[in-house]
């Protein structure tokens, strides 16, 4: 009897490869800011290799009194992304995987910050109408509340669910949540950055999320 009932997938970074997009927009704000001590690769690097918090705190300190207009910017970014959603590819291998995992009888959800109507947009383009649930617009810092919900809402157990995700927030607010996580290679937290966070599993490509779920009884 299989243990796991619902895979959830976090957008951005794991199912849609928004990275390039996402980038050239971190870059603008940063510069907006004027961190101008760093390189654009210096930039991207402080991002894939850190938390919001600890660039907040490090780097992007100059940005914190002014959190409400980024938390804003970013908001707006969702909204730019949104129009320029058929451009945004799937990563190599995740449409298949999304099939297999259907195929084997696993419910398949998305909860993610992004904005729903981006996401929605995305799956239709991209013939991936797979999807039990989707949620957007959880707390661009955390998404623990909203999966304690999510687990209580549909009568699941904890240890029924398993997230898919990229990035170091989403290791925590399952942490918090009570709730195993696969990281990803290909998202925007480097796999070491997402280990040393604790995260339960690491994959390098999509197949390898069926082989973890399958074998978890």
């Amino acid at each position: 009897m299989k243990k796991i009932k619902m895979v959830i997938f976090d957008f951005d970074g794991t199912i849609a490869d928004t990275l390039p997009f996402s980038f050239q927009k971190f870059l603008e704000i940063a510069k907006l800011f004027q961190i101008d001590d760093l390189t654009d690769r210096q930039i991207i690097n402080e991002i894939r290799s850190k938390s919001y918090q600890e660039l907040l705190q490090g780097s992007f300190k100059k940005a914190w009194l002014k959190l409400p207009f980024i938390v804003y910017m970013i908001k707006n970014m969702q909204k730019e992304l949104e129009k320029e959603i058929e451009k945004i590819k799937l990563f190599p291998g995740i449409k298949r995987v999304l099939g297999d995992l259907k195929k084997n009888g696993y419910k398949l959800a998305i909860i993610s910050s992004n904005r729903k109507e981006s996401i929605d947009k995305f799956i239709k383009y991209n013939n991936i109408d797979m999807f039990d649930f989707i949620h957007g617009k959880t707390d661009l810092f955390g998404k623990a509340d909203y999966l304690e919900k999510f687990v209580k809402d549909f009568k699941l157990k904890k240890s029924e669910v398993i997230y898919v995700g990229d990035e170091i927030r989403d290791v925590e607010s399952c942490q918090e949540a009570g709730i195993k996580i696969i990281g990803v290679f290909w998202g925007l937290h480097r796999p070491e950055v997402l280990k040393a966070h604790s995260a339960d599993f690491i994959v390098k490509k999509p197949s390898e999320i069926l082989k973890i779920v399958s074998k978890l009884l």
